[in-house]
C-alpha cells in the first residue's frame, strides 16, 4: 500500500466518526426568525429616537438663536388712534407735549409730532364722482341725489321720437293701444304714470311728444325745479311768457312752464314736427 492510499484511508475513517455528525436542532428557524424581529424592533426604535432627537435639537436652536435677531423683528407697530388716522400721521402718540398749553391740544395732534401743518393724505375725491353743475353747487351748495328716470334728449325708455306707431306699439310700452291713431292720439304706458305720463304719436310723424311726471332731464331739471336750476342748466333758453324752450340735442325740444313760484310745473320733450 502506498503513502497515497494510507492517508486517504485515515481520511475515511476520521470522516467517518459519529462524533464530527451535526444534527439540526428542530428550534433553528423559530430563533431566527425572532433575531430577525428584534433586529428590526431595534431599527424602528433607532429611527424614532433619531427623529425625536431632530426635533429636540432644532426646538433647542430656536430658543437659543432667537435673541440674536434684529431688534426691529420683535417690535410691535406703533397702535394709530382715531386722531392719528383721521389726520394721516403717523406720528407716535408720544411726540405730542406733556403739558399742552389749554385749548392746544387738538392743534398739535391735527398738525402731528412737530407742530408744523402736514398736508393731508386723504385721497382727492374723483371728479367722475362728482355730480353735474347746478345751480345750487356754483353757489358751494352740495346739490340734491336725482333720483327717477331720465327723459333723454330723443325720447324715454324704448320710446324714441320719431317712431312708427306699429313699432312703438311693439316695445309693450303702450298701454291699450289698438289701431294707428288718426291725426295724433295720447297714449299712457304699462309701467303707469310715474315717470311719464302721455306719449304722443302722429299718424304720420310716428312719436312726437312726451309729458312727464317724475322723470328729469339729462341736465337733472324735473318738475319742481328752480327757475334759477333751470336758467343755469339750459344757459340758450328761449322765453315766450312762462314758457321756457331748451334745444335737447336729439332732434327734439324740452318745453318748460314755470308758475308763479317760479318752480317748474311742466316738462314735456317734444319733435321738430309735431301734430
Amino acid at each position: 500500500m502506498t503513502e497515497h492510499d494510507e492517508l486517504d484511508t485515515e481520511l475515511r475513517r476520521l470522516f467517518a466518526d459519529d462524533r464530527l455528525d451535526i444534527r439540526p436542532d428542530e428550534a433553528a428557524p423559530a430563533r431566527v426568525l425572532a433575531g430577525a424581529r428584534r433586529i428590526r424592533r431595534r431599527r424602528a426604535a433607532l429611527t424614532a429616537t433619531g427623529g425625536t432627537l431632530t426635533a429636540v435639537v432644532l426646538v433647542t436652536a430656536g430658543l437659543l438663536l432667537g435673541p440674536l435677531r434684529p431688534a426691529s423683528t420683535n417690535t410691535a407697530a406703533p397702535v394709530e388712534d382715531s386722531t392719528t388716522r383721521a389726520t394721516g400721521s403717523s406720528a407716535p402718540l408720544t411726540a405730542n407735549p406733556v403739558n399742552p398749553a389749554p385749548g392746544s391740544q387738538s392743534t398739535a395732534e391735527s398738525t402731528g409730532s412737530t407742530g408744523q401743518s402736514e398736508p393731508s393724505r386723504t385721497p382727492a375725491r374723483s371728479s367722475s364722482s362728482a355730480a353735474p353743475p347746478t345751480t345750487a353747487s356754483s353757489r358751494g351748495q352740495t346739490a340734491p341725489l336725482m333720483t327717477g328716470a331720465v327723459l333723454g334728449p330723443d325720447g324715454y325708455s324704448k320710446l324714441v321720437l320719431g317712431m312708427s306707431f306699429a313699432d312703438a306699439k311693439k316695445t309693450g310700452l303702450l298701454a291699450g293701444a289698438g289701431t294707428a291713431p288718426s291725426g295724433c292720439a295720447g297714449y299712457r304706458l304699462t309701467e303707469g304714470s310715474a315717470s311719464v305720463s302721455v306719449v304722443t304719436i302722429s299718424d304720420t310723424n310716428g312719436v312726437v311728444g312726451f309729458d312727464a311726471t317724475g322723470a328729469h332731464t339729462p341736465e337733472r331739471i324735473r318738475i319742481g325745479s328752480t327757475k334759477d336750476e333751470l336758467e343755469a342748466a339750459y344757459p340758450g333758453l328761449s322765453k315766450n311768457g312762462s314758457t321756457y324752450t331748451a334745444d335737447a340735442g336729439g332732434g327734439g325740444s324740452y318745453v318748460f312752464a314755470v308758475d308763479d313760484s317760479n318752480h317748474v310745473s311742466t316738462l314735456q320733450l317734444v319733435a321738430s314736427t309735431s301734430c
